[in-house]
Protein backbone atom coordinates (compact mmCIF):
# COMPACT_ATOMS: atom_id res chain seq x y z
CA UNK A 1 0.00 0.00 0.00
CA UNK A 2 1.32 3.11 -0.82
CA UNK A 3 1.74 5.42 2.21
CA UNK A 4 2.82 9.00 1.45
CA UNK A 5 4.81 11.37 4.57
CA UNK A 6 3.35 15.17 3.91
CA UNK A 7 3.69 18.27 5.84
CA UNK A 8 0.41 19.94 6.64
CA UNK A 9 0.29 23.72 7.07
CA UNK A 10 -2.63 23.56 9.89
CA UNK A 11 -3.81 20.70 12.10
CA UNK A 12 -7.02 21.68 13.03
CA UNK A 13 -9.98 23.04 9.82
CA UNK A 14 -13.35 23.98 10.55
CA UNK A 15 -15.82 21.15 11.28
CA UNK A 16 -19.59 21.84 10.15
CA UNK A 17 -20.36 18.43 11.92
CA UNK A 18 -23.06 18.60 14.55
CA UNK A 19 -21.32 19.65 17.66
CA UNK A 20 -17.98 19.76 16.44
CA UNK A 21 -16.16 23.45 15.61
CA UNK A 22 -12.70 21.74 14.63
CA UNK A 23 -11.49 18.44 12.51
CA UNK A 24 -7.94 16.67 13.71
CA UNK A 25 -7.16 13.81 11.03
CA UNK A 26 -3.18 13.37 11.26
CA UNK A 27 -4.09 11.13 8.26
CA UNK A 28 -5.27 11.26 4.71
CA UNK A 29 -7.39 8.32 3.19
CA UNK A 30 -8.38 4.81 5.31
CA UNK A 31 -6.42 1.18 5.40
CA UNK A 32 -9.76 0.42 6.49
CA UNK A 33 -11.25 0.65 2.94
CA UNK A 34 -15.01 0.55 4.04
CA UNK A 35 -17.43 -0.32 0.85
CA UNK A 36 -19.61 2.32 1.90
CA UNK A 37 -17.66 5.43 3.26
CA UNK A 38 -18.36 8.34 1.79
CA UNK A 39 -14.83 10.44 2.85
CA UNK A 40 -13.28 10.38 -0.62
CA UNK A 41 -16.72 11.75 -2.23
CA UNK A 42 -16.31 14.41 0.42
CA UNK A 43 -12.50 14.93 0.19
CA UNK A 44 -11.95 14.22 -3.33
CA UNK A 45 -8.59 12.55 -2.33
CA UNK A 46 -6.99 10.33 -5.10
CA UNK A 47 -9.66 9.97 -7.12
CA UNK A 48 -8.43 7.67 -9.70
CA UNK A 49 -7.71 5.07 -7.57
CA UNK A 50 -9.46 2.54 -5.07
CA UNK A 51 -10.33 4.00 -1.43
CA UNK A 52 -7.89 2.85 1.15
CA UNK A 53 -5.39 2.25 -1.38
CA UNK A 54 -2.92 5.36 -0.80
CA UNK A 55 -2.71 7.07 3.07
CA UNK A 56 -0.54 10.27 3.45
CA UNK A 57 0.62 10.95 6.84
CA UNK A 58 0.45 14.04 8.01
CA UNK A 59 4.22 13.89 9.73
CA UNK A 60 3.92 17.25 11.67
CA UNK A 61 0.51 17.56 13.13
CA UNK A 62 1.24 16.96 16.19
CA UNK A 63 3.44 20.16 16.16
CA UNK A 64 1.35 22.51 14.21
CA UNK A 65 -1.76 21.40 16.64
CA UNK A 66 0.60 22.97 19.32
CA UNK A 67 0.49 26.28 17.18
CA UNK A 68 -3.11 26.15 16.71
CA UNK A 69 -4.03 25.88 20.11
CA UNK A 70 -1.96 28.44 21.39
CA UNK A 71 -3.59 31.00 18.39
CA UNK A 72 -6.62 30.44 20.36
CA UNK A 73 -8.44 27.62 18.50
CA UNK A 74 -11.20 27.28 21.31
CA UNK A 75 -13.84 24.40 20.90
CA UNK A 76 -14.96 20.57 20.62
CA UNK A 77 -12.04 19.15 18.61
CA UNK A 78 -13.35 16.13 16.05
CA UNK A 79 -10.46 13.84 16.34
CA UNK A 80 -11.12 11.30 12.96
CA UNK A 81 -13.86 13.07 10.46
CA UNK A 82 -12.80 11.92 7.53
CA UNK A 83 -10.33 9.54 7.91
CA UNK A 84 -10.07 6.86 11.11
CA UNK A 85 -7.33 8.07 13.88
CA UNK A 86 -6.53 4.51 15.00
CA UNK A 87 -6.47 3.13 11.24
CA UNK A 88 -3.22 0.08 11.40
CA UNK A 89 -0.22 3.11 10.20
CA UNK A 90 -1.05 4.52 14.03
CA UNK A 91 0.54 1.83 15.14
CA UNK A 92 4.03 2.87 13.74
CA UNK A 93 3.63 6.81 13.56
CA UNK A 94 1.54 7.45 16.67
CA UNK A 95 -0.04 10.58 15.53
CA UNK A 96 -3.24 10.09 17.06
CA UNK A 97 -1.79 9.68 20.37
CA UNK A 98 0.63 12.62 19.83
CA UNK A 99 -2.61 14.48 19.22
CA UNK A 100 -4.70 13.61 22.30
CA UNK A 101 -1.35 14.25 24.75
CA UNK A 102 -1.55 17.85 23.10
CA UNK A 103 -5.33 18.37 23.45
CA UNK A 104 -5.37 17.15 26.78
CA UNK A 105 -2.68 19.13 28.18
CA UNK A 106 -4.33 22.25 26.72
CA UNK A 107 -7.86 21.32 28.51
CA UNK A 108 -9.36 20.75 25.22
CA UNK A 109 -12.73 19.22 24.75
CA UNK A 110 -12.26 16.20 22.20
CA UNK A 111 -14.78 13.79 20.30
CA UNK A 112 -12.74 10.41 18.97
CA UNK A 113 -14.49 8.40 16.55
CA UNK A 114 -13.05 5.04 15.21
CA UNK A 115 -13.27 1.65 14.27
CA UNK A 116 -10.10 0.40 15.85
CA UNK A 117 -9.64 -1.34 19.65
CA UNK A 118 -5.76 0.32 18.82
CA UNK A 119 -7.88 3.19 21.00
CA UNK A 120 -7.07 0.80 24.10
CA UNK A 121 -3.60 1.90 23.74
CA UNK A 122 -4.30 5.53 24.77
CA UNK A 123 -6.22 4.37 28.02
CA UNK A 124 -3.13 6.26 29.31
CA UNK A 125 -4.24 9.69 27.86
CA UNK A 126 -7.98 9.12 27.84
CA UNK A 127 -8.36 8.20 31.56
CA UNK A 128 -9.43 10.90 33.96
CA UNK A 129 -9.85 13.82 30.70
CA UNK A 130 -13.66 14.47 31.55
CA UNK A 131 -14.05 16.37 28.44
CA UNK A 132 -13.11 14.01 25.97
CA UNK A 133 -15.79 10.79 24.52
CA UNK A 134 -14.95 7.93 22.46
CA UNK A 135 -17.13 6.84 19.99
CA UNK A 136 -16.80 3.09 18.01
CA UNK A 137 -18.30 2.33 14.97
CA UNK A 138 -19.37 -0.57 13.24
CA UNK A 139 -21.65 -1.60 10.66
CA UNK A 140 -23.28 -4.64 11.48
CA UNK A 141 -22.51 -7.14 14.77
CA UNK A 142 -21.94 -10.39 12.41
CA UNK A 143 -18.30 -10.61 11.04
CA UNK A 144 -19.31 -12.37 7.54
CA UNK A 145 -21.46 -8.62 6.84
CA UNK A 146 -18.11 -7.03 8.71
CA UNK A 147 -15.73 -8.42 6.71
CA UNK A 148 -17.20 -7.39 3.50
CA UNK A 149 -18.40 -3.76 4.05
CA UNK A 150 -15.20 -3.03 6.71
CA UNK A 151 -12.15 -4.97 5.35
CA UNK A 152 -9.34 -3.55 7.29
CA UNK A 153 -11.25 -3.06 10.08
CA UNK A 154 -10.81 -4.96 13.64
CA UNK A 155 -13.79 -7.45 13.73
CA UNK A 156 -16.66 -6.18 15.73
CA UNK A 157 -16.40 -8.26 18.81
CA UNK A 158 -12.88 -6.59 19.42
CA UNK A 159 -14.78 -3.00 18.91
CA UNK A 160 -17.37 -3.70 21.65
CA UNK A 161 -14.81 -5.23 24.02
CA UNK A 162 -12.88 -2.20 23.80
CA UNK A 163 -16.01 0.14 24.45
CA UNK A 164 -16.16 -2.14 27.67
CA UNK A 165 -12.99 -1.46 28.39
CA UNK A 166 -12.88 1.94 27.94
CA UNK A 167 -16.29 2.09 30.45
CA UNK A 168 -14.51 0.42 33.08
CA UNK A 169 -11.88 2.95 32.92
CA UNK A 170 -13.89 6.09 33.28
CA UNK A 171 -14.05 6.81 29.56
CA UNK A 172 -17.51 8.23 28.27
CA UNK A 173 -18.79 6.14 25.34
CA UNK A 174 -20.75 6.28 22.91
CA UNK A 175 -21.88 2.96 19.82
CA UNK A 176 -22.03 4.72 16.83
CA UNK A 177 -24.03 2.21 14.14
CA UNK A 178 -23.04 3.10 10.84
CA UNK A 179 -24.06 3.15 8.18
CA UNK A 180 -27.33 0.76 8.65
CA UNK A 181 -27.81 -0.64 4.75
CA UNK A 182 -30.93 -1.23 3.17
CA UNK A 183 -30.97 -5.04 2.63
CA UNK A 184 -27.96 -5.97 4.49
CA UNK A 185 -28.05 -5.18 8.29
CA UNK A 186 -31.50 -3.43 8.49
CA UNK A 187 -33.36 -6.85 9.40
CA UNK A 188 -35.10 -6.96 13.02
CA UNK A 189 -32.87 -9.69 14.17
CA UNK A 190 -30.19 -8.06 13.27
CA UNK A 191 -30.75 -5.12 14.99
CA UNK A 192 -31.87 -6.65 18.21
CA UNK A 193 -28.92 -8.75 18.62
CA UNK A 194 -26.83 -6.19 18.18
CA UNK A 195 -28.48 -3.32 20.95
CA UNK A 196 -28.52 -6.46 23.18
CA UNK A 197 -24.40 -7.12 22.47
CA UNK A 198 -24.29 -3.44 23.03
CA UNK A 199 -26.08 -3.57 26.47
CA UNK A 200 -24.06 -6.35 27.69
CA UNK A 201 -20.58 -4.12 26.78
CA UNK A 202 -22.22 -1.01 29.15
CA UNK A 203 -22.82 0.98 26.17
CA UNK A 204 -25.26 3.85 27.44
CA UNK A 205 -25.62 5.74 23.91
CA UNK A 206 -26.30 4.35 20.61
CA UNK A 207 -26.41 6.49 17.53
CA UNK A 208 -27.00 5.63 14.53
CA UNK A 209 -27.12 6.33 10.55
CA UNK A 210 -28.87 5.39 7.38
CA UNK A 211 -26.06 4.93 4.09
CA UNK A 212 -25.50 8.38 2.91
CA UNK A 213 -25.41 7.55 -1.30
CA UNK A 214 -22.97 9.93 -2.23
CA UNK A 215 -21.62 8.54 -5.94
CA UNK A 216 -18.76 6.91 -5.05
CA UNK A 217 -20.10 5.23 -2.20
CA UNK A 218 -22.89 4.38 -3.90
CA UNK A 219 -20.82 2.78 -7.14
CA UNK A 220 -18.34 1.07 -4.56
CA UNK A 221 -20.72 -0.55 -2.07
CA UNK A 222 -22.82 -1.77 -5.25
CA UNK A 223 -20.03 -4.00 -6.47
CA UNK A 224 -19.09 -5.42 -3.68
CA UNK A 225 -22.95 -6.38 -3.03
CA UNK A 226 -23.47 -7.76 -5.97
CA UNK A 227 -20.36 -9.64 -6.37
CA UNK A 228 -21.84 -11.20 -3.18
CA UNK A 229 -24.82 -12.05 -4.85
CA UNK A 230 -26.62 -9.19 -2.96
CA UNK A 231 -28.88 -6.34 -4.62
CA UNK A 232 -27.33 -2.74 -4.40
CA UNK A 233 -27.74 -0.34 -2.01
CA UNK A 234 -30.94 1.76 -1.77
CA UNK A 235 -31.84 4.61 0.50
CA UNK A 236 -34.38 3.73 3.42
CA UNK A 237 -37.72 5.06 2.62
CA UNK A 238 -39.47 6.90 5.22
CA UNK A 239 -41.47 3.81 6.11
CA UNK A 240 -38.69 1.94 6.55
CA UNK A 241 -36.48 4.50 8.71
CA UNK A 242 -39.56 4.69 10.48
CA UNK A 243 -39.13 0.76 11.10
CA UNK A 244 -35.56 1.12 11.78
CA UNK A 245 -35.56 3.67 14.17
CA UNK A 246 -38.96 1.59 16.07
CA UNK A 247 -37.02 -1.15 16.72
CA UNK A 248 -33.84 0.33 17.49
CA UNK A 249 -35.70 2.92 20.23
CA UNK A 250 -38.09 -0.38 21.69
CA UNK A 251 -34.62 -2.36 22.19
CA UNK A 252 -32.90 0.31 23.97
CA UNK A 253 -35.57 1.57 25.49
CA UNK A 254 -35.56 -2.32 27.36
CA UNK A 255 -32.38 -2.20 28.03
CA UNK A 256 -31.76 0.77 29.29
CA UNK A 257 -29.61 2.89 26.44
CA UNK A 258 -30.21 6.10 24.94
CA UNK A 259 -30.53 6.08 21.04
CA UNK A 260 -29.38 9.39 18.84
CA UNK A 261 -30.23 9.73 14.97
CA UNK A 262 -27.22 10.94 13.82
CA UNK A 263 -29.09 12.66 10.76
Amino acid sequence: MPVRIVQCKTAASPSRLPGLDWAVNPYRGCGHACAYCYAQDVTRFELGRPWGEVIEVRANIVQRLKKDLGNGARGVYGVGTVTDPYQFLEKKFELTRGCLSVLKRAGAEASILTKSDLVLRDVDILRGWTAVEVGISLASLRSDVASMLEPGAPPPENRLDALKRLSEEGVRIYLMVAPVIRGVSDSEDDLRALVGRASRAGVPVIMWDKFNPKPMATSRLRRILLEKGLSGPGSHTRDEVTRIRSILGSECASAGIELLDAF
